[in-house]
């Protein structure tokens, strides 16, 4: 019998319904505009492109004024385990946050259907 997954720190009662592969996007509540998550992959990194630092994540939120909003090069990133989402931090500079929630980086939290997440000033929505 395989060991036991580690902990989920920040726990919904309704997991996000994915498969093996992210269908889901983000809605920057301020412009309400969609930003899609690539299809076909289960782990993606959100940040801010920078060519001259050859720093190129999967999501880049410069376009939604990520530089201004305190985004970093790269955030954080999301994957799946199972049919459940996973958001964790990666040591940003101004930190990530699921519904207020300030997250610790390098620890795996919950992301579900709805909820708001923030990189550094950026308020979005994550909507499976």
């Amino acid at each position: 019998m395989p060991p036991p997954p580690p902990p989920v720190l920040f726990l919904h009662t309704n997991p996000s319904s994915v498969s093996s592969a992210f269908s889901a996007r983000f809605v920057d509540l301020t412009a309400n505009t969609v930003i899609p998550l690539p299809s076909g992959k289960p782990e993606i990194v959100i940040g801010r492109e920078d060519v001259a630092g050859e720093v190129f994540p999967d999501v880049d939120l410069n376009p939604y004024q990520g530089d201004e909003k305190g985004v970093s090069r790269r955030q954080a990133r999301l994957w799946l385990q199972g049919e459940q989402v996973f958001l964790e931090d990666l040591n940003s500079t101004n930190f990530t946050y699921i519904n207020r929630q300030k997250l610790l980086p390098g620890q795996r939290y919950l992301l579900n259907n709805g909820d708001e997440v923030q990189f550094g000033r950026l308020l979005l929505k994550y909507l499976s």
